[in-house]
C-alpha cells in the first residue's frame, strides 16, 4: 500500500512522491516507516533517505531535518534535500575544496562550526553519489 512523502525546504515543496517504504537516518539508527504507521514526529540526521515504489528504490541526500508522519502522509522538513541522481559530483568536489580552504583560514569558533557543518553536508553528497550512482 502506497503513502505520500513530501520533501519540504525553505523554498517550498521540493518533491512529492508515492512510496511503499520510507527509510530514514535518525540519531538512534535507521528507521523504516510503512503505510499505516502510527503518527510520529522524529528528528532526521544527515544522511540518505531511501524510498521504494514497485521495487524501484530512490535515494535522497538530506542535511538533517524532521519527519512528521500522520494519516499516510510523511512530511520531511529540511534545509536541503537532493535526489542522489541529480548530484553534480564535479561541482560538489570543487565546492568542498574551496570550503576546506576557507576552514583553514577561519579563527572564530562559531565560523569554524558553520563551515564544518557545510563540509559535513558536502561529504554526505559525495558519499551518497559514490554509494548509489557510481555503483549503477
Amino acid at each position: 500500500m502506497l503513502f505520500t512523502v513530501e520533501f519540504i525546504t525553505y523554498q517550498g515543496v521540493y518533491k512529492s512522491i508515492e512510496t511503499d517504504k520510507l527509510n530514514i537516518p535518525t540519531s538512534e539508527g535507521r528507521r523504516t516507516i510503512l503505510s499505516n504507521h502510527m503518527p510520529i514526529m522524529i528528528p532526521i540526521q544527515i544522511g540518505v533517505i531511501e524510498t521504494s515504489n514497485n521495487n524501484k528504490t530512490s535515494h535522497y541526500a538530506i542535511n538533517g531535518g524532521v519527519l512528521y508522519f500522520d494519516s499516510n502522509v510523511a512530511e520531511i522538513v529540511a534545509d536541503d534535500v537532493v535526489d542522489v541522481n541529480e548530484i553534480n559530483i564535479n561541482e560538489i568536489t570543487q565546492e568542498k575544496q574551496i570550503t576546506e580552504e576557507k576552514y583553514k583560514k577561519v579563527r572564530r569558533a562559531n565560523e569554524k562550526h558553520r563551515i564544518q557543518t557545510k563540509l559535513d553536508s558536502l561529504d554526505n553528497l559525495i558519499n551518497a553519489y559514490k554509494k548509489y550512482v557510481e555503483v549503477s
